[in-house]
């Protein structure tokens, strides 16, 4: 690779990795679910992969500990005889008056007639064991005999048969891996001809007999017969053996999804919190730049040998300096208050509800022109006493006009305050048309120093703590408060006081 591929390489890795970088610094918390679930994904398929691998290893091992005890009795049973007691003579006395036949199309190269002739008897001597079976019923006594109260499968099937003629070599006329077309196909399976039984998947474990029987004389025949049995809940006790494997394996995930969505939920909660503790700093900097930056300069101006001598100008600053003062003694209260905030104390009294709301919009109103604020109250209609400490409530109904008035960027700002009195509660609703909020920005407005820095309202003064001492004073006397807004569309305060 040269210099020039080189350096394209390490400038596309950078691309990519600034593209990543950006992207997760713009949505952080799309990322890192996208990632967590991610890995999720492959630690569940680990997991269910190693599950499986040890289910399929302990079904391969699987043993049942009771065959013996029939393979014993099965074998006892058909000593001397082929496949099931009385099977020997049922396949010599169908076999036997065939073998000349058979023989002369062999050895005359026949090949065709030759398998048709022995597919044909071998197609008579299945269908014949199949009839005159009774497997069946020699397996019932043998459970009988050997108190087995398990539920069995079965399969009996014959894998091979061979014939001899005068010569002493075999001629097979029957192999398990080969399919007949004059033989049912519905009794040709893999392990042989059925007999038997309705055990679908046989194995080594299921094995409980597999005998070749042969006989070394000229026109005699061998055979290959199995007897397979089975637990029908075989899955279940491999499933049973597995218990503890399988228990660990799910609670391990539920534990690991647990911690995802407890980590997540932290991780957004201090993520929260940071980003809240950045907009603070930002905004009581620049709320303490202001009159700081005022006094520093008329501090400066007293200074000057010309502004001594004119006291007005002195006079002049000296208010500069004080109002600005004031300001900065009303902003450090302001953060020390809200600091004991949580503990907020009322002291209740009774008020005319009316009354006290339109002195309250009196006196806010005088800060502002005509031309610029349209505030209209529509009282209850009839008088409405409550319990209430007026300093409080006052300041909360304040902190929401002020709030209404901020975050508004028409050239007319419309509020209006209305009382309604409901059958179990009294509602009083702060409405205006200001630029709204979605619902990700009202989870957050009752929280400590929270504001939401958009374009709308990034030159927005303040320090987050208004709507946090709103919902204080609220919940300090037992009430409610319901947001409704949308972005664009103006907000609406409700609060709810129970009578």
């Amino acid at each position: 690779m040269n210099r020039k591929m080189r350096m394209g390489l390490k400038l596309a890795i950078e691309r990519i990795y600034l593209s990543f970088r950006n992207y997760f610094m713009r949505h952080p918390v799309k990322v890192y679910i996208t990632s967590s679930v991610i890995c999720f994904i492959v630690l569940a398929i680990v997991q269910i992969m190693l599950v499986y691998n040890t289910y399929d290893l302990l079904n391969r091992r699987f043993y049942y500990e009771k065959k013996g005890r029939i393979n014993e009795r099965y074998t006892k049973a058909i000593i001397n005889d082929h496949v099931f007691p009385g099977g020997k003579d049922i396949i010599e006395n169908l076999l036997s008056p065939q073998y000349h036949e058979l023989e002369r199309l062999y050895k005359a190269g026949d090949t065709a007639g030759f398998n048709h002739a022995s597919q044909l008897l071998l197609r008579n001597i299945f269908n014949t064991l199949i009839d005159k079976q009774n497997a069946d019923a020699l397996l019932r006594d043998i459970k009988f005999k050997e108190g087995i109260q398990d539920s069995l499968k079965y399969l009996l099937v014959v894998s091979r048969i061979d014939l001899q003629f005068a010569d002493p070599k075999y001629v097979n006329i029957y192999d398990k891996r080969n399919k007949y077309p004059l033989i049912d196909a519905h009794i040709q399976t893999a392990k042989g001809i059925r007999i038997f039984g309705d055990l679908t998947n046989p194995d080594e474990q299921s094995q409980i007999i597999g005998l070749f029987v042969s006989d070394p004389k000229p026109y005699t025949y061998a055979i290959s017969f199995s007897l397979y049995a089975d637990p029908a809940n075989r899955r279940q006790v491999v499933f049973k053996q597995m218990q503890g494997i399988l228990t660990m394996s799910l609670l391990s995930v539920l534990a690991i999804i647990i911690l995802f969505f407890i980590t997540l939920r932290n991780w957004i909660k201090q993520k929260h919190i940071a980003d809240v503790k950045t907009d603070f700093i930002n905004n009581i900097t620049h709320e303490f730049h202001t009159p700081l930056s005022a006094i520093m300069v008329a501090n400066k101006n007293i200074q000057n040998e010309r502004v001594l001598e004119n006291k007005t100008a002195i006079r002049s600053l000296s208010d500069i300096i004080e109002r600005q003062s004031q300001r900065l003694k009303l902003l450090i209260g302001q953060v020390l208050d809200i600091a004991t905030v949580d503990q907020l104390y009322v002291q209740k009294g009774p008020e005319d509800l009316n009354i006290l709301i339109s002195e309250i919009l009196t006196d806010f109103s005088i800060k502002f022109p005509s031309d610029n604020l349209q505030l209209s109250f529509v009282p209850a209609p009839a008088t409405i006493i409550v319990d209430t400490d007026s300093f409080h409530f006052t300041t909360l109904l304040l902190n929401l006009l002020d709030n209404a008035v901020k975050y508004n960027l028409q050239e007319v700002k419309h509020i209006q305050v209305a009382v309604v009195e409901m059958d179990t509660d009294i509602q009083i609703s702060i409405s205006d048309n200001g630029i709204g909020m979605d619902k990700e920005t009202i989870r957050y407005i009752f929280d400590k120093f929270y504001r939401n820095q958009k374009d709308l309202t990034q030159n927005a003064k303040g320090l987050g703590l208004g709507l946090h001492y709103v919902k204080q004073c609220i919940d300090a006397h037992q009430w409610t408060v319901r947001v409704e807004s949308e972005p664009g569309m103006g907000s609406t305060f409700v609060i709810i006081i129970p009578k």
